[in-house]
């Protein structure tokens, strides 16, 4: 492909928007896995009235001690072989 950057540049740029796609999925699996409670309640009371508001949800936070993580972490690897997509080509 033709670009203005340098080979170099360009294969540096793809690593790192690797290593924070993959490492941001990690992450976000990690949250909703450890607050499954709380997204079952969360469904089941947007299913009867169909909103909730700010002040609802962060009640719901506070209930079901929801977890959070420094999201300013998210690693220097890559961990492709963490990822549950093994079967997409490397160049996708």
């Amino acid at each position: 492909r033709q670009t203005m950057w340098g080979n170099k540049v360009l294969g540096t740029v793809e690593e790192e928007v690797e290593r924070l796609v993959n490492n941001s999925y990690l992450v976000a699996k990690k949250i909703l896995d450890e607050n499954q409670d709380l997204l079952e309640h969360l469904t089941q009371t947007l299913l009867e009235q169909e909103v909730v508001s700010a002040e609802e949800f962060q009640m719901m936070l506070v209930e079901f001690k929801a977890q959070t993580i420094d999201y300013a972490i998210l690693g220097e690897e890559k961990n492709r072989e963490k990822l549950p997509f093994q079967g997409l080509p490397a160049n996708v």
